[in-house]
């Protein structure tokens, strides 16, 4: 798998792991990982953010596009391990509730 994004997969939960300081929304592998993760048989989605310091406007509107499917096939986003200024900016947003935080 890509060394930006790791997957673990236990049951009915998926934790995707950002490596990478910066999530970029026009990235490929995102893209690709998160529509893989719409196709699969699972409950629980964790959106480990423990390396990330930035998040492109992109980013968060992927994010947001991914939680929007997620909701619609009964599946549950949360965001874990996020760093306290990228918590801050979210909140700001008013996207914490949204993600769980």
């Amino acid at each position: 798998m890509n060394e930006k994004i790791q997957i673990e997969e236990k049951g009915q939960t998926i934790r995707i792991k950002f490596m990478d300081q910066i999530l970029d929304g026009n990235s490929a592998e995102l893209r690709e990982v998160l529509n893989s993760t719409l196709e699969k048989a699972v409950t629980e989605v964790f959106l480990d953010l423990e390396k990330v310091v930035i998040v492109s406007s992109l980013g968060i509107s992927r994010l947001l596009s991914f939680k929007n499917k997620a909701d619609e096939k009964k599946m549950t986003v949360k965001i874990v391990n996020i760093q306290d200024k990228l918590k801050e900016t979210l909140k700001k947003l008013m996207l914490d509730q949204f993600f769980g935080l």
